[in-house]
């Protein structure tokens, strides 16, 4: 008797759980890599549709996913490292404006959007800055360099003289 009373418990939650639907909420996780300017860059993105592919500009400072989407209501969130691209974004999805919600840390843009539609789509996001850190520590780097080699060459210079 207790055998049977847990088949039928073991048959109440297997039969619903492989037969049942999957929620439009459910998450995808990809993980991506942006190489540019000598750097790779996670974005990393869940959501219940398929990115198949992003694309990264640095000349506009944009970065561009293409999706594809079985469902209605669609949504993701996505991180972006701000050494990437930072600033005041400007989100185009399939060529009009949209504005989801953003928070940011530190380290990162934390972007959580959601639309409407089955099928593909293109997503943009547009920053106003690109590799805003590496550009400030490259100049500090190019300023201590300058200084170093100035002051190389006077002390070559003030040794030569006081040699001869």
């Amino acid at each position: 008797m207790l055998s049977i009373f847990f088949l039928f418990v073991l048959i109440l939650i297997a039969i619903p759980t492989a037969y049942g639907q999957l929620s439009d909420r459910t998450g995808l996780k990809q993980n991506f890599v942006v190489e540019t300017g000598g750097y790779e860059f996670p974005v990393d993105i869940t959501s219940n549709f398929n990115v198949e592919e992003i694309e990264f500009s640095s000349d506009d400072k944009k970065l561009t996913f293409y999706i594809n989407s079985n469902i209605e209501g669609n949504i993701a969130e996505i991180i972006i490292p701000i050494n990437l691209i930072n600033g005041n974004f400007t989100f185009i999805l399939n060529d009009q404006e949209v504005v989801p919600q953003v928070k940011m840390n530190e380290k990162i843009s934390f972007i959580t959007i959601e639309f409407d539609g089955i099928g593909k789509h293109k997503l943009d996001i547009v920053g106003t800055t690109y590799l805003s850190e590496f550009s400030e520590i490259s100049l500090l780097i190019l300023t201590v360099s300058l200084f170093s080699l100035i002051a190389i060459l006077k002390l070559k210079k003030f040794n030569f003289s006081i040699t001869h």
